[in-house]
Formats: structure tokens, C-alpha cells, sequence
């Protein structure tokens, strides 16, 4: 495979998406195939034997179907202002098509997809009408200065509050593969600012975090990478960008020695910082995942040269990666996950087809006795599906009134550590601004950021201990499920021996019902999307939506209750201490800075507990709501695992009693649907292989 030309132009990675989509559409066919196999099957027993009852098999292979004929890759580039993150989109494009000059920087959350056309689409946050304008325009209106950017981050302002986002699509070949990718602006830390980007991060394949050698691992960067990126399961490139510099900012450049330390120092910094978001199942990936990139050489190169080398700009080694994750660990996975489905609906098909075979011959009467004698059985399911049910709600309840005890008690704590908690996390704040009446208001607007970064780390601290508890307590549901799966297999086996005189084992068919417990209720914590999302954890995301009223809330109640009571009662205070002593600026700074954080850590005590108290239905709510989606899905899953083997049996007594059933007719349409579904089944398995 080549590696001296960008990703758009390389034959050699090209095919290796062409090929993942043949994959994906070979499978997608079998599966709709599948699907068309057992809705026939269904309409051809309604003038037979009766149906099998299949429609949440069908529904979830032709699930699984639309998932993969979507064939999309996202791709989430994240990164501060000025990180290089167009420059480095353009490069891997082949095409300048963001803007990436030295001034401008993007403004909006941009959405690069494959169009036959050039267009860009602005979608709005109201009921405003998504608004089509060309390349060009989208360019000069959505971009801005970085001074002016930084300028509105620091008041807590975006430049186009009414826009959600742009859809930019362009017929350029790597897009026409299946690549998307969504440019980000430069990196935020409160909840509302960064929704948009969480949502896409729920829905990615992988994260290119954008760096820059210039700044190395800034606070933001490293708070950022805390609070919204660490164990949640994301795949994570990183790109250490403008790698060039590193020589050139040298006062010798050519001097290799300087050189290699200058660039050892680097590295070990970015590995102490980053090494923590690189390990897979417990293995360090760090020299699969961190590139040294050089994206602005190599856009030149690219727009000067299409076929130019473009080795020493790390370019190359970062597809190669990238190209391995997508279409080889991330598609294997994606279509093993699919393969499965098939097997486990398959699995289903032909334990159905055994259960209905020997019933056939039966007369009316002696069948209608038959499922008459096993009503008190299916009682018994019911009965495991309800106390089940009511295991699950114990937990919960437990569950939602320890984590919003800890909550509470989290936020009454966060006193005792306020003054160094801050500081350790805060740039400095220019105190001195606070004595000079003009400059009042930007102290202002600067410690009110400030103190809803500090909120935000605390509050990311508490969500990833109360995430903990969440996946520990769904570890005892699991536990709860397996001492029920005992009971009910051994009350189907009973309806099976009841039925069918004998006891039932499905024969030809690595199967059994401890599968069909697991597939019935385990299956929900990895339902799609998630599950074909791997890089997404099973509980985080659900967990991160429904807590983020707790966020919000508190950081607007918090800071617009504690920032007007600090201003007010110090004000003052501090100013006239101040005019009245003597001292250097330095140390009056020093004082101000002191009485600032002691009166901030003061009024910050007075507002939690009434915080605390207020905030505490609302976690509380949210903890019953994680598990309330869970226990729907999963009981009504059961219930119709329940109602669909009754449904099996009474289309069968219907059929017997309005018409005469062709034996070896029956058993033969029965029969063909069981080896349709294995040879679809093999063929799909002889795909991937």
C-alpha cells in the first residue's frame, strides 16, 4: 500500500474502503433476505399451520440491515482554536475546502459529508428553515478571528447562538467512501456549549484530538480530555500537530543534538499526559493512537503537488492507523456483531420449527388439552418475568437514593478543598483588574468562567464516581438475571416435555435456552446503536443526557446566586483596605487575591446546602430514569418472548380447528424455512472469513 500521497488519492486506501462497503452491502442483502425469508414464512402460515410468531426477530435483523446500509464513518475532530484541526482536514481531503489561513477559525460545528454537488446547509436551533448557501459564502461568514473568539469564549458567548450546524457536502472520493467528518470549534468546558459535540461523540467511530506542539497539553486540553473523554470507551486518535516547529523554533535549527532533545522532552510530556486515554482492554496502544503530524507542509505540498511524498509530515503513518481501526478492528466487530444476530434469530427459527413439527399430526381436541395442561407453566413465566421485574425496581430504588445521598454529601464537601481546588485548576485571575473600577466588569465576566470551570471539573469528578455506582449496581441486575434464567429454562423445558411428550432439546442447532435468556435480556444493554457503537460505553452516554439538567442547573443557579453576593459583600471591603494601605501592587495583589477566594469559599458554603437540598429530586429522578428505560425494554422483551410462544401455539389450535393441515406439506414449507435460515447463515459466516 502506498504511503506517499493523502488519503483521497491513495488507491491503496480507497479500496480498502470500497472493499468494508462491499462487505457491509453483502451482509446487509443476506440480512434483508432473512428478513424477507420469515415475513413470507409468517403470511404462508396464516393458510397453514398458523404463524411462528417472528416479528422481533424480523424487526432486528432488518435493524441491523438499515445500520449497515448506512456505511458511515464519523470521524469527530477535536482540538483548541488555532490547533490546526482545518488545516489538518484539508490535508487528509486533499482539498482546501474549510477555511484554514492563518487568521480565520471555524465558528460552527460542521458536518463534511459526500454530495454529487458542492453546498453547504446552516441548520438553526428554532424553527428557522435550514438555509443553503455555497462553499464561498459558508467560508467568509462562518469563520472568525481567534482574538474574537477567545474574546466571546470568555464572556460565555458564541458567534452564531441561533445555528446548530453545517452540513457541508462535496464530491470528493474519500467522502464518497462512507467518511464523515465533523469539525468542531475550539474546545469548551460547560455542559450546554459542549451538548452538540457530546451528541456526535455518542454517535462516532473515532475522535481525532488535534494538539499542537506549540502549547503542549494545555490546561483546557487536559480538562477537557478529563472531563468528556476519559473511560468512556472512545476510540481516540491523537494528532500532535505542527511537529515542524518543534526545529524551526530552535536557535539553532540545524543543530541535531538541540533537535533531539527539544523532541525527546516533547514526547515525554505528550505520553505523561495521554498515555492514560490510549490503553484498549488494558493494553497500551499509545504508538497506534499518538502521531506526530505536520499538517500545514502537507496541505502546501498537496495543493502545489497532488503526488507528492508526504512521509515526513506523519500524515501517512496516521491513515494507515486509522484506515487499520475502521475498516478492519471497527468493521470486524461491526459485522461480527451482525453475524450473530442472524445466528441468534436462526437459533430462533429452528427451535420454533422443532416445537411445531410434532405437533402437527395432532387432532384438535388432544392438542387444545396439550395447551390447556401447559397455561399453568406459562403462569410461571409471568411470574419470573414479574418478580424479576420487581428485583430490578429494589435495586433501582436503592440504587437512586445512595447516589443522591453521595451527591449530597458531595456538594457539602466541596468547602473543605474549595481554596486549593480552585487555584490548582484555575488560570490566574488578574486581581489587580479588581481595583480598577473600569476593568470591574471583565474581572467579573473572568471569575464567573473561571468558577464554572472549577464547577464543571467537580461536578465531572462526582458524574464518573455516580457512573461507577451505576455499573455496579446493573453488575447485580446481572446477577439477579442469572439466578432467574435457572427458573426459566426449567419452566420452558416443562412446556416443551408437556407439548411434545419427551424432553425438548432442538436438535441440529447449537442452541439452547440459556441463550434465549441471555438474547432476550442481556441484549438490551448492548441494543443498537450502542452495540454496533463500541466506542460508546453502555451506560455513560444515557447517563451523561439524563444528568445533564444537574449540570445546567447547578452552574446557572451557583454562579448567578454566589457571583452577586461576593461582589456585593466584598466589594467594597477590599477596595477601601486597599486606597488605605500601604504596600506594593504585588502584595496588594496578593491580598486581594487571598480575601477573594476566603469570601468566594464563604459565600459558596452558604449557597450549597440550599444547592444540595434543591438538586436532590432531580438526581434522584435521574437514577430512576437510567433504570426505568432499562427495566421497559427488558420486561417487555420477556413478555413477549412469553406472549409469542402462547401466540405459536394458539394460531396452531385456530388453524387446526378452521382447516385441514397438509402433514408432510407443513412439514416440508417448515423444514425448507429451517435450511433457508442456515445457508443464509453460512453464507454470511463464509463472509467474513
Amino acid at each position: 500500500m502506498s504511503t506517499s500521497v493523502n488519503l483521497s488519492q491513495s488507491m491503496g486506501y480507497l479500496d480498502d474502503f470500497d472493499q468494508v462497503r462491499r462487505v457491509r452491502a453483502q451482509v446487509a442483502e443476506h440480512l434483508d433476505q432473512i428478513a424477507q425469508i420469515l415475513t413470507q414464512s409468517e403470511s404462508a402460515g396464516t393458510q397453514a399451520s398458523g404463524q411462528l410468531g417472528l416479528d422481533r426477530q424480523i424487526n432486528r435483523v432488518q435493524t441491523v440491515s438499515d445500520h449497515l446500509k448506512q456505511g458511515i464513518f464519523r470521524l469527530v475532530v477535536l482540538g483548541d482554536l488555532k490547533r490546526g484541526k482545518s488545516t489538518l482536514i484539508n490535508a487528509i481531503l486533499g482539498e482546501r475546502l474549510l477555511p484554514s489561513d492563518v487568521n480565520p477559525c471555524t465558528a460552527i460545528l460542521s458536518v463534511l459529508k459526500y454530495g454529487p454537488q458542492k453546498r453547504v446547509t446552516i441548520h438553526f436551533r428554532d424553527d428557522t428553515p435550514p438555509q443553503q448557501i455555497d462553499v464561498a459564502t459558508f467560508k467568509w461568514k462562518y469563520t472568525i478571528d481567534p482574538s474574537e473568539a477567545k474574546a466571546l469564549q470568555e464572556k460565555d458567548e458564541q458567534a452564531f447562538p441561533n445555528v446548530s450546524h453545517a452540513v457541508i457536502e462535496y464530491p470528493l472520493p474519500l467522502l464518497s467512501k462512507g467518511i464523515e467528518l465533523v469539525d468542531t470549534p475550539g474546545l469548551n468546558d460547560t455542559e450546554a456549549r459542549n451538548e452538540l459535540v457530546l451528541n456526535y461523540l455518542n454517535d462516532c467511530h473515532a475522535v481525532l484530538f488535534v494538539l499542537n506542539t506549540t502549547q503542549p497539553c494545555t490546561l483546557d486540553e487536559r480538562r477537557y480530555l478529563r472531563n468528556f473523554l476519559q473511560n468512556r470507551g472512545l476510540t481516540i486518535f491523537f494528532l500532535l500537530n505542527a511537529w515542524d516547529k518543534v526545529q524551526t523554533s530552535l536557535l539553532d535549527p540545524e543543530d541535531q543534538e538541540a533537535v533531539a532533545e527539544a523532541e525527546t522532552k516533547l514526547r515525554q510530556l505528550f505520553q505523561t499526559h495521554l498515555s492514560p486515554y490510549c490503553l484498549v482492554n488494558g493494553e497500551d496502544r499509545y504508538r497506534d493512537r499518538v502521531f506526530e503530524t505536520a499538517a500545514l507542509p502537507a496541505l502546501r505540498s498537496q495543493l502545489h503537488d497532488p503526488k507528492a511524498p508526504l512521509d515526513d509530515t506523519g500524515i501517512p503513518a496516521f491513515l494507515d492507523a486509522l484506515t487499520q481501526f475502521l475498516t478492519r478492528d471497527r468493521t470486524h466487530a461491526e459485522l461480527q456483531y451482525a453475524v450473530q444476530q442472524a445466528r441468534s434469530v436462526a437459533a430462533h427459527v429452528h427451535e420454533a420449527v422443532e416445537r411445531r413439527i410434532p405437533l402437527l399430526d395432532e387432532d384438535i381436541d388432544h392438542l387444545k388439552d396439550k395447551v390447556a395442561s401447559v397455561q399453568t407453566e406459562f403462569d410461571q413465566l409471568a411470574a419470573v418475568s414479574t418478580e424479576f421485574q420487581a428485583e430490578i425496581r429494589k435495586i433501582r430504588d436503592r440504587e437512586a437514593q445512595a447516589i443522591t445521598d453521595s451527591f449530597h454529601t458531595y456538594l457539602l464537601q466541596l468547602e473543605k478543598t474549595f481554596e486549593t481546588d480552585f487555584v490548582a485548576s484555575q488560570p490566574d485571575l488578574e486581581f489587580l483588574d479588581f481595583l480598577n473600577k473600569q476593568n470591574r466588569a471583565q474581572f467579573h465576566a473572568s471569575f464567573k468562567r473561571a468558577f464554572e470551570r472549577y464547577l464543571t471539573d467537580k461536578l465531572a469528578d462526582w458524574e464518573m464516581q455516580a457512573t461507577q455506582q451505576l455499573e455496579t449496581a446493573f453488575a447485580q441486575v446481572q446477577a439477579v438475571a442469572d439466578q432467574y434464567q435457572a427458573t426459566y429454562t426449567q419452566v420452558v423445558d416443562v412446556i416443551n416435555a408437556k407439548l411434545l411428550g419427551r424432553s425438548y432439546v432442538a436438535s441440529g442447532h447449537p442452541y439452547n435456552a440459556t441463550e434465549t435468556w441471555t438474547d432476550t435480556v442481556f441484549e438490551v444493554l448492548d441494543a443498537i446503536p450502542n452495540s454496533l457503537n463500541s466506542v460508546v460505553g453502555r451506560l455513560s452516554p444515557f447517563w451523561r443526557r439524563v444528568l445533564q439538567a444537574v449540570f445546567t442547573s447547578l452552574c446557572v443557579t451557583l454562579v448567578i446566586q454566589m457571583v452577586g453576593l461576593l461582589f456585593s459583600t466584598m466589594a467594597l471591603n477590599v477596595f477601601l483596605v486597599i486606597v488605605a494601605g500601604a504596600g506594593l501592587v504585588a502584595g496588594q495583589a496578593e491580598y486581594v487575591r487571598q480575601t477573594f477566594l476566603t469570601t468566594t469559599r464563604q459565600e459558596f458554603a452558604k449557597c450549597l446546602p440550599q444547592i444540595a437540598e434543591e438538586q436532590r429530586p432531580t438526581v434522584y429522578e435521574a437514577v430512576l430514569t437510567c433504570f426505568n428505560t432499562y427495566e421497559t425494554e427488558i420486561i417487555q422483551r420477556l413478555n413477549d418472548d412469553i406472549q409469542a410462544r402462547q401466540t405459536e401455539l394458539n394460531h396452531l389450535v385456530m388453524q387446526k380447528g378452521t382447516q385441514n393441515i397438509q402433514l408432510e406439506q407443513e412439514t416440508e414449507r417448515l423444514r425448507h424455512l429451517d435450511q433457508q435460515m442456515a445457508e443464509q447463515v453460512n453464507q454470511l459466516t463464509a463472509l467474513l472469513n
